[in-house]
């Protein structure tokens, strides 16, 4: 018998602020196993668009 593995997955807000300054320049609700997991999301979706930006967080919701 195949044991399954079950992933708990939260909901995170994760922002993106501008490369200078202190402006948010995307922010977006994901669903990620954990912070990283999140931060990582949100950098595939900023690479996808071409956002430029600074520094990013991600706050479980």
């Amino acid at each position: 018998m195949r044991k399954k593995e079950v992933i708990a997955m939260q909901m995170y807000e994760v922002t993106a602020l501008a490369p200078e300054g202190p402006e948010e320049v995307y922010q977006a609700m994901v669903f990620a196993e954990d912070e990283d997991d999140a931060l990582n999301q949100l950098e595939e979706q900023l690479k996808e668009q071409k956002i430029a930006h600074g520094m990013c967080m991600a706050e479980e919701v």
